[in-house]
């Protein structure tokens, strides 16, 4: 028995090395660039220390998502003597991609092996790599990197990995709060909502008596989407059944502070119950709408809405008498769409910033960046939207009327991608830009056909792995007659709420 399963193993051992050479040989005369990705994925569960030692120089690959099929490749090894290579990368610490590549894999597939020789990395000079650093030690909860955490949280310059550095914190803070609340608190105050909101919702895990003042002061004061988490949080800390009035909060704090013990988890879990269903009837009233668009409403004060304007937006709707009720007086998809999106401009607050896109084959945007809301540029936002037409592919430049949803996407979430060269220009997944969106409104009325990415699952993964850090709220819409499962997986996997506005 054992001398047969030595052969097994031996067998597909040679049947590795030699994927690995053909894949050395082939890959690097490919010039298509489809193919070489398909060459790639051509080594999708198969692992051994050849594939692995063919695959790291891939993880710098000058094309992106080749370089992301490496990385998901790898991230299959099972075995830890076959990721060797990998954890020997690390470990030599020579200056180059490959390891943030790898700190990646390791992390989101939990590679107890890396857990060490990751956390030297916290202090590395690569924001790429201290990023990964921080995810893998909160992955892992290597809790002897919480200091060194605290200290990324209070100082780092990235946005993205402070973000990074409040889920690490969250991750492993149950037990350790006298280490991992401080920085948290201070988190409150970040000028990036992706840091405060995460903040804010990780002291509901790491809850700790110091939070309770500051987050009483905020209840009254915070903006934007931090508004809406604050009273959630002030009642998983405490488990008081007070509503979201700030001067009730206030009051209460003065009285208790001084002798005032916060509930164990055991005691909150016996009331649970009880608290769900006063929570579920309870709807905060201190949230001000910034913005809302076709029935959605939000807080937010840095909003993007991205419109499909494929050629099927030039279909009437089915259910005309639904849209006449609403108030529309005609039926074009588009039609509706445009009403509706002058009407959500128009109503921004003036301290609110925001972008608009339209997509088909290609993406088409009103402004490079999200600019304020003030009456110039909601005039100049609500003319570009009067002017969008259905894109028809009669137009005799090749396919423009097709639906790109992946570079709409995209776009939404400031990343612009180079199609040629199938890399990132801008807005990659460290980028923190002060003025980025942190709600987006998405429309479609039908299956992705167009773009780098059509296949709605390998949309959606992209999508988590630009939005991991960031928590970018995704609001879908969908007009007409199409399954819209991607769209609701998309909301349900981004904190967003997805509408079936009709058919």
């Amino acid at each position: 028995m054992l001398v047969s399963t030595l052969l097994i193993s031996s067998t597909f051992l040679f049947q590795a090395d030699e994927m690995a050479k053909d894949f050395k040989k082939f890959f690097r005369k490919e010039k298509d660039p489809s193919m070489r990705v398909e060459l790639v994925y051509s080594l999708e569960g198969e692992e051994s220390v050849s594939i692995a030692e063919v695959l790291i120089p891939v993880l710098t690959d000058k094309q992106s998502d080749a370089a992301r099929a490496a990385r998901i490749v790898l991230s299959g090894f099972q075995d830890h003597l076959n990721r060797l290579p990998l954890l020997e990368v690390v470990e030599e610490g020579k200056k180059d991609g490959r390891i943030a590549a790898i700190l990646h894999a390791a992390s989101d597939m939990r590679w107890r092996d890396f857990s060490e020789a990751g956390r030297t990395y916290l202090e590395s000079a690569d924001p790429e790599c201290r990023l990964w650093a921080v995810n893998l030690c909160g992955n892992l909860k290597n809790y002897l990197s919480i200091e060194s955490i605290s200290v990324i949280l209070a100082s780092d310059p990235n946005g993205i990995i402070r973000a990074a550095a409040v889920q690490a914190l969250e991750q492993m803070g149950l037990a350790h709060e006298d280490v991992a609340a401080p920085p948290l608190i201070a988190a409150l105050d970040d000028e990036l909502s992706a840091v405060n909101v995460a903040a804010c919702v990780a002291l509901r895990t790491v809850r700790s008596k110091q939070a309770i003042g500051p987050l009483v002061e905020l209840l009254a004061s915070a903006k934007g989407r931090l508004s809406e988490e604050v009273w959630p949080t002030l009642v998983a800390i405490t488990d008081n059944q007070f509503n979201d009035n700030p001067q009730l909060w206030s009051d209460w704090w003065q009285r208790a502070k001084e002798h005032y013990e916060l509930p164990s988890l055991a005691q909150i879990e016996k009331s649970r119950s009880a608290r769900a269903v006063a929570n579920a009837e309870y709807h905060p009233t201190n949230n001000k709408t910034e913005g809302s668009f076709m029935g959605i409403e939000t807080s937010s004060r840095q909003i993007v809405f991205v419109i499909d304007v494929s050629g099927s937006m030039a279909e009437e709707v089915i259910s005309k008498d639904d849209f006449r009720e609403r108030g529309f007086t005609q039926f074009t998809k588009l039609d509706i769409v445009r009403e509706e999106l002058a009407r959500s401009i128009d109503s921004l607050g003036d301290d609110v910033i925001f972008n608009v896109h339209s997509y088909a084959s290609n993406v088409y945007s009103w402004r490079d960046k999200p600019v304020k809301a003030n009456s110039l540029n909601k005039k100049s936002a609500m003319a570009w939207v009067s002017k969008l037409q259905p894109l028809s592919d009669k137009s005799g430049k090749g396919e423009q009327g097709r639906t790109n949803s992946y570079g709409g996407l995209m776009a939404g979430l400031g990343v612009q991608i180079d199609p040629k060269k199938r890399a990132v220009v801008t807005g990659g997944v460290l980028d923190d830009s002060e003025l980025a969106a942190d709600t987006m409104f998405f429309l479609s009325d039908g299956k992705p056909t167009a773009g780098l990415l059509i296949d709605t699952r390998d949309i959606e993964q992209a999508i988590a792995d630009v939005n991991r850090f960031r928590k970018v709220v995704i609001h879908t819409l969908s007009i007409g007659n199409f399954s819209s499962g991607f769209l609701s997986n998309l909301a349900q996997a981004n904190g967003g709420v997805f509408v079936d506005l009709g058919r």
